[in-house]
């Protein structure tokens, strides 16, 4: 991964080459940017950049030993840490050290969904992922050793907001690491980091990818059409990741299950309802999280329908009509409360409520608001 194969975010390169260029490279660096922002990417470029023996202005050479070796994840001077499942009596990420170079070799832009999809076994769906105390102690004594190249020594930490307490572990060595020894975390809830570790950091915040530049990567690097390109950059709403995950999915399972449940809870069925929700909780916590989200963005579109004349939705063309019968059914006051709802649950299910009875609560509360009485 080099910068010239992330799309945009000219900004946040440039201030990560600027960084190095005028040697000002912290212990500690934190880059901060939601899901699909490539953050990830960035850091795996900038890795190699930091690294690179045949360094350009503004990228690595992408050929030297360094390179080759970062490109495969093997460079013994680049460590990485990343939210595992207790499985097997795993506790430290090079558990599954294998699985993710393979998994970054097929998705550079890949998020924890998906991670956590390649790691666990299917009695494991609803496991979730943690960085460990033992995993806090393997980073330090990996950093203790010198450096086997001779050169800088990076210990690259993804989603360090799975740390939670055990991240007080690491604060002495975050301020006082040894010689040529860097720090690049990448964050997505920055939130939920201790304050400690924030303070000790240079944050750069890293944006949401552009609706223009999504559309021009799909069009270059996925051959698509100009209307397909143009629908996906609008859902994905400056997440590369979600964009490149409904280029071969015009009919995704989120659509066709999105679809099923507002018919469901249209034509009051609770049989349906119940079973459509012992199936989609069986899903895992985060793909229920991208399906609520996209129904949000579902009603989004119905808003635009109801207030613009001949307004096409910004979704594929095989859901355009399910979208436009949609908006016939609502009103600004009952996307509100839908909208309202949907949140609410996402809200809990993201700290761990039960998936069943938070999805059989707001499948009801829609049922009710779908048939309120019109006001306007």
């Amino acid at each position: 991964m080099q910068f010239k194969d992330i799309p945009g975010q000219e900004t946040s390169k440039q201030k990560l080459l600027s960084l190095y260029n005028q040697s000002r490279l912290p212990h500690s660096l934190l880059l901060s940017g939601t899901d699909g922002s490539g953050s990830l990417a960035l850091a795996l470029a900038y890795c190699k950049y930091i690294m690179c023996s045949g360094i350009k202005t503004d990228d690595s050479c992408g050929e030297c030993d360094n390179c080759s070796k970062i490109s495969s994840f093997i460079h013994p001077d680049l460590h990485y840490s990343y939210p595992i499942i207790n499985s097997d009596g795993a506790k430290t990420s090079d558990a599954f050290i294998e699985k993710w170079r393979q998994t970054l070799k097929e998705n550079p832009f890949m998020n924890l969904s998906e991670w956590m999809d390649s790691i666990k076994d299917k009695d494991e769906v609803n496991k979730q992922g943690n960085i460990t105390a033992e995993e806090c102690r393997a980073i330090i004594r990996k950093l203790s050793l010198k450096a086997f190249e001779g050169g800088k020594k990076i210990m690259l930490v993804w989603l360090p907001e799975f740390m939670g307490n055990s991240s007080n572990i690491l604060l002495k060595l975050v301020e006082e690491p040894p010689e040529d020894t860097h720090f690049i975390l990448i964050t997505e809830e920055i939130n939920k980091i201790l304050p400690t570790v924030i303070s000790r950091s240079q944050i750069v915040n890293i944006p949401p990818f552009k609706t223009d530049e999504i559309f021009t990567y799909l069009k270059s690097s996925h051959n698509l059409n100009d209307n397909d390109a143009t629908n996906i950059s609008y859902i994905s709403k400056g997440n590369l990741n979600l964009a490149i995950s409904l280029i071969d999915e015009t009919e995704t399972e989120y659509t066709s299950k999105m679809r099923s449940w507002f018919q469901h809870c249209y034509s009051r069925s609770s049989k349906n309802i119940f079973d459509w929700v012992n199936t989609t909780s069986s899903m895992g916590r985060e793909k229920i999280k991208i399906l609520l989200e996209n129904c949000n963005y579902v009603l989004n579109e119905c808003l635009h329908c109801i207030y613009i004349d001949n307004y096409t939705p910004k979704v594929p063309n095989e859901n355009q009509k399910f979208v436009t019968d949609l908006s016939k059914l609502l009103n600004s006051e009952k996307i509100s409360k839908i909208y309202n709802e949907i949140n609410k649950t996402i809200y809990h299910i993201e700290r761990n409520a039960n998936s069943k009875i938070s999805l059989t609560n707001l499948s009801f509360e829609v049922r009710n608001i779908l048939h309120l009485k019109r006001n306007d």
